[in-house]
């Protein structure tokens, strides 16, 4: 019999793989596949994080990219309009941001005499509408930030004789309807446009395709106007809050609490209707029963011999006939955790916003000048980092716009060995925050001006005012007080002075100041008349 030369090879034992257990019915689960198969899932017992769990409220969020999302904007941004028409406190929340951020304006700290000059000029007729000077373009221009998520400012070139200040350009504030959020496609130049912005290959913003008209103002709409034109990006500013880094359009900031605020607004018109209910009835008549059993009172509120109980005026004393019984009628009163769940409700509507309840509301009733003063310290922080956003988006730009127009228009010309780019970086003063205790708050300031911890400027600009012009106005009231020989406690260094020797030197100095315009020679003789 013959023998094999070759060992018979040994099989490997084949190891049993894992099968997926995988019913028809949840095969097109996608992360019910990889659960099976092992390669991790949501489930409790395989996540390392809390937010990672299969929780039915993260299971099925979506995630998107920063720009994925942009057409439910419009939709976002019709209901935040909506709102701000119909709920007062909604409305109010825009506006405190406006009056926080801006105020009465946040003002450039101006060296140069000239520019300052004409600055102020300009600033007056800035508006192309006509309407509003530059500071309250930008409190409404930060009403709509937030109530819209965005604004665009498109700057208009004018001829120099238009303005009466020379600087030829104005400012028109756009509502966020003018870039056409659907517009998404590649340029013929081949740069990407995205929801109406058009960026280049580093991702710089080239250009914003605008229409000419409001798009949903349809007294003014023709077919050329419904086509969105390119403006140059240098030509445009675009104010608003990116909430992501690549974020190409601005969400309003009240979304996340627009259905609260809807919310809110049911259920205190519902309790308002419960209230007006219980006091539409002043009480309650039951008639007696007569002998058939039947009530002897129709059904129009009177009995056989015409007794009436309906419509009686205040103050009136009634006679009731034997028989009927009166029962006064006894509202209830409102829910005890109404004021309690209503302020809880706003504070999610305010903290969306950056602010804090009692700014919304205006009701101060549960703080003390303590616990505002603390409340006022973050609120603040918010405020500030808001305020960059306007500086950087809205006042520096239109500063750096300003200064090359007035060089290019001749009405100014940089001092020696300095370029029209040396004055584009300048300081700028937000409006002063007023004080909760002036006295104590004040002496603060005093004292670290005193120690050196803050400098007069600093302090000034807190004041949002400019420390030169406090300087030259004190100058002013210090030489008027010296000259008229008043004595104010304010001006301490004056103690000790001759003022009949000031009062006589200014005197003298008149008299020269009156020799050089009259042009008279002999000073003793105007002095005589005098």
């Amino acid at each position: 019999m013959a023998t094999r030369s070759t060992p018979r090879p040994v099989k490997t034992p084949k190891i049993a793989k894992r099968s997926p257990t995988v019913s028809p019915a949840r095969i097109g689960s996608m992360k019910q596949v990889r659960y099976d198969l092992g390669y991790g899932g949501f489930g409790a017992s395989r996540s390392y994080y809390e937010a990672a769990s299969n929780s039915p409220s993260f299971e099925f969020a979506p995630d998107y990219g920063p720009n994925s999302a942009n057409g439910e904007l419009e939709k976002i941004r019709r209901r935040s309009r909506w709102t701000f028409a119909n709920d007062g406190f909604y409305a109010n929340a825009c506006r405190q941001i406006a009056n926080n951020v801006i105020g009465y304006g946040i003002k450039p700290r101006i060296k140069d005499p000239v520019l300052r000059k004409l600055w102020r000029k300009w600033e007056k007729e800035a508006d192309a509408r006509g309407v509003l000077d530059l500071h309250l373009m930008a409190h409404a221009l930060w009403v709509s930030t937030p109530r819209d998520g965005e604004v665009f400012v498109r700057v208009r070139p004018r001829r120099k004789e238009d303005m009466k200040s020379g600087v030829p350009f104005q400012l028109q504030i756009l509502e966020a309807d003018y870039v056409p959020i659907e517009k998404n496609e590649v340029a013929p130049n081949g740069n990407l446009i995205i929801s109406g912005i058009e960026k280049d290959q580093i991702d710089r913003v080239q250009a914003y395709w605008m229409y000419d008209y409001h798009p949903k103002d349809f007294a003014r709409l023709d077919k050329r106007s419904l086509l969105p034109k390119r403006v140059p990006a240098n030509d445009v500013l675009h104010v608003y809050r990116p909430d992501r880094f690549e974020a190409m359009r601005g969400v309003p900031w009240g979304a996340p609490a627009l259905n609260k605020a809807e919310s809110l607004k049911t259920y205190d018109e519902a309790e308002v209707e419960r209230k007006k209910g219980q006091a539409m009835h002043g009480g309650f008549i039951t008639p007696p029963v007569g002998e058939d059993g039947k009530a002897v009172m129709s059904v129009d509120g009177q009995d056989a011999a015409g007794i009436d109980f309906h419509g009686m005026s205040p103050g009136t004393w009634t006679i009731t006939p034997a028989g009927y019984q009166i029962t006064l009628s006894q509202p209830q009163g409102n829910d005890a955790n109404y004021p309690l769940f209503r302020r809880e409700g706003m504070t999610e509507v305010a903290v969306s916003f950056g602010l804090s309840v009692e700014h919304v509301t205006l009701n101060f009733e549960k703080l003390n000048d303590r616990q505002w003063r603390a409340n006022n310290l973050e609120v603040t922080r918010a405020i500030e980092s808001y305020q960059e956003i306007a500086i950087s988006q809205f006042y520096r730009p239109i500063w750096q716009r300003f200064v090359e127009a007035c060089y290019l228009a001749e009405l100014w010309q940089p001092e020696a060995g300095k370029t029209v780019a040396d004055y584009y970086d300048i300081e700028y003063m937000p409006p002063a925050r007023g004080h909760i205790h002036p006295v104590q708050e004040v002496a603060a300031l005093r004292e670290a001006i005193r120690i050196g911890v803050l400098s007069r400027k600093r302090v000034a600009s807190m004041y949002g005012d400019d420390v030169e012009d406090i300087d030259e106005e004190n100058a002013l009231d210090q030489q008027r007080a010296m000259k008229l020989g008043l004595r104010y406690d304010v001006y301490s260094a004056l103690e000790g002075m001759d003022f009949n020797a000031i009062l006589q030197s200014t005197l003298i100095e008149d008299t020269l100041e009156e020799l050089d315009t009259s042009g008279a020679s002999d000073p003793g003789s105007i002095m005589s008349a005098g």
